[in-house]
């Protein structure tokens, strides 16, 4: 007895059906899609690219991809960019920026390293991003 014959029709496809099914079972995005998708928050959904934030999401951290100098309350004027990797792969907000007064000295605000599990996502992330 051959292989084919225990196996039941409907499992068997010809070479027509294959891209119907494929397509109809794989979505793929549009790079702008993929843009839109990178920069919406994945907690609550809104759209960081439209300054658009939720207040109680720790995700969106009540700012949409900049944010005044959080360590000194904006007093410097400088402006923090939101860490995309780290604010999805944590589900919490996470900036990247430097305090311009004299003294303070600040890169991130993430008081720990990210875990093995976070540097990849970030890494898979970060090669998704468009590059300008």
């Amino acid at each position: 007895m051959s292989l084919a014959s225990v196996q039941p029709p409907s499992s068997c496809y010809q070479h027509d059906n294959i891209d119907d099914y494929y397509c109809a079972e794989h979505t793929v995005l549009s790079i702008e899609e993929l843009r839109l998708q990178l920069y919406s928050c994945f907690t609550c959904g809104v759209s960081w690219l439209e300054d658009h934030v939720c207040l109680d999401c720790s995700e969106c951290g009540g700012y949409s991809l900049q944010r005044p100098c959080p360590l000194c309350d904006g007093c410097c004027g400088s402006s923090w960019k939101r860490d995309l990797s780290m604010s999805h792969a944590c589900g919490k907000a996470r900036w990247s920026g430097k305090c311009q007064q004299e003294g303070a000295a600040a890169v991130s605000t993430d008081p720990r390293p990210p875990t093995r599990g976070e540097q990849l996502v970030c890494n898979l992330l970060n090669k998704l991003a468009p590059r300008s």
